[in-house]
């Protein structure tokens, strides 16, 4: 299955930061197994961090920026893609067995490591270090509670056995697509789409490096 879903789960540069008053993500970009649109919806009135409501046009993924407050930014931009990783992969909305939630966690990080949001196993490793979710936090997830294992999920997305490091190759390659995800992300002013002369620009580059 494609990974139909070039997120715009935008951690904003200190620049762009500075100018926005708003929420410091943005979410877009999300499709089913089918590849229909699974738009992404702010409501600052749920109490829920994310959840999937169900409406004749399909179904949407409803967000509160402001919700996991003390929870950093790639974190919430993790289950947020976890969210939508349920949908990419046809699973359930809610009500996941543990199986199919750990396959969903590892499809969200998937995500961010393609979209450059996160380049490396200390980015990774960052974001588990953050997931000490509290009981009320994961009343605002559509769960199970459960423990992560997002360096379980690392190795599996980059094919590597579990006590090799990356390769100088394989460095030089996240290095190069890195760059290319930063031109990306200057060039989209920060709102990532996927058509456009920055995604074609985006695309050159990417192949360029050898991916």
């Amino acid at each position: 299955m494609r990974l139909a879903f070039l997120i715009a789960l935008c951690v904003l540069a200190p620049g762009v930061q500075a100018q926005q008053t708003g929420p410091s993500l943005v979410f877009e970009g999300c499709a089913d197994a089918r590849g229909a649109p699974v738009p992404a919806v702010a409501d600052t009135g749920q109490a829920a961090f994310v959840e999937s409501r169900q409406a004749a046009a399909g179904a949407a993924l409803y967000y509160n920026p402001e919700a996991l407050p003390k929870r950093k930014d790639l974190t919430r931009a993790f289950l947020f893609a976890q969210a939508c990783a349920r949908h990419n992969l046809g699973l359930a909305a809610s009500g996941l067995s543990l199986d199919d939630a750990r396959k969903a966690d590892c499809w969200g990080l998937a995500t961010l490591l393609r979209s450059q949001l996160v380049g490396d196993e200390a980015g990774v490793a960052a974001i588990q270090a953050d997931l000490d979710l509290s009981p009320e936090e994961w009343a605002r997830l559509p769960g199970p509670p459960r423990a992560f294992n997002l360096a379980a999920c690392y190795r599996e997305a980059l094919r590597l056995p579990s006590s090799a490091p990356p390769s100088a190759r394989q460095e030089n390659l996240n290095a190069c697509l890195h760059a290319c995800g930063d031109r990306l992300f200057h060039c989209q002013g920060g709102a990532l789409s996927s058509s456009g002369a920055c995604m074609n620009a985006f695309e050159s580059c990417e192949a360029a490096c050898g991916r």
